[in-house]
């Protein structure tokens, strides 16, 4: 199923870009966009190099579904490559953004809508990720002071948090990888009796199972993890 559309995360990047001062250091500029922690190169390039994947994400997607649109991609392709390689860090944001000519931004957004009349995704308002960010924040502030078993506390706290981390990198990863991590954590109830009674028994598992679903129903219009769940397990030994 397609609901991904890195044409539109890209579009957005580079909006944002033309709005950052020239002269303000490239390395801030990045930390601005991405919404990386500042002063944490880690955190930087890890996001820089998932941003740097959205150009060739997209040809993909128009190589797969519009091939017609292939000759005309080194308009908006070619540039964006260049100024993410000639990019200084250390330097001023011109030294990327100077490359982005007049066609870039307006021939990605034509790519972006073409992505959009197949996908099955909404962009989410930053308003909603703050929101679904809050409430799994909420969730695992609950799960730390109760008192079900440590092995469970840990698993939960450790594939929340990278449900966390995935819901924070939404602006340059998109929705997929949140959905498969909600779709791992209630596949997971067909592996571990404990966690399935968890799920089915517990006020904070039916807390996480109605964070799930509220989530999946603010970044796609096509994937249902209610249904997900049921399915799940409804396969489970009674």
């Amino acid at each position: 199923m397609l609901y991904d559309n890195p044409a539109a995360r890209l579009k957005a990047i580079l909006e944002f870009g033309m709005m950052v001062p020239r002269n303000k250091q490239c390395r801030l500029a990045w930390e601005e966009i991405l919404g990386a922690q500042p002063g944490d190169t880690a955190d930087l390039f890890a996001k820089l190099g998932k941003a740097m994947e959205l150009p060739k994400r997209t040809i993909l997607l128009v190589q797969t579904h519009f091939p017609h649109q292939l000759s005309n991609a080194g308009l908006w392709h070619d540039p964006i490559e260049s100024a993410f390689i000639n990019q200084q860090l250390g330097g001023q944001w011109t030294t990327f953004i100077e490359h982005i000519n007049p066609y870039c931004i307006p021939q990605v957004g034509l790519i972006s809508d073409l992505i959009h009349s197949k996908v099955s995704a909404k962009f989410a308002r930053d308003e909603d990720i703050s929101n679904i960010l809050d409430g799994l924040k909420a969730l695992i502030d609950l799960i730390d002071q109760s008192t079900i078993s440590e092995q469970l506390k840990n698993y939960l706290a450790q594939e929340l948090g990278v449900l966390v981390q995935s819901v924070r990198d939404y602006k340059i990863s998109g929705a997929t990888p949140i959905l498969r991590q909600a779709e791992s954590m209630v596949g997971h109830t067909l592996l571990d009796p404990e966690y399935s009674s968890f799920l089915t028994n517990h006020e904070l598992g039916q807390r996480l199972l109605d964070n799930l679903n509220a989530m999946a129903a603010i970044l796609t219009v096509a994937m249902s993890l209610p249904q997900l769940a049921q399915g799940f397990i409804a396969l489970l030994p009674k």
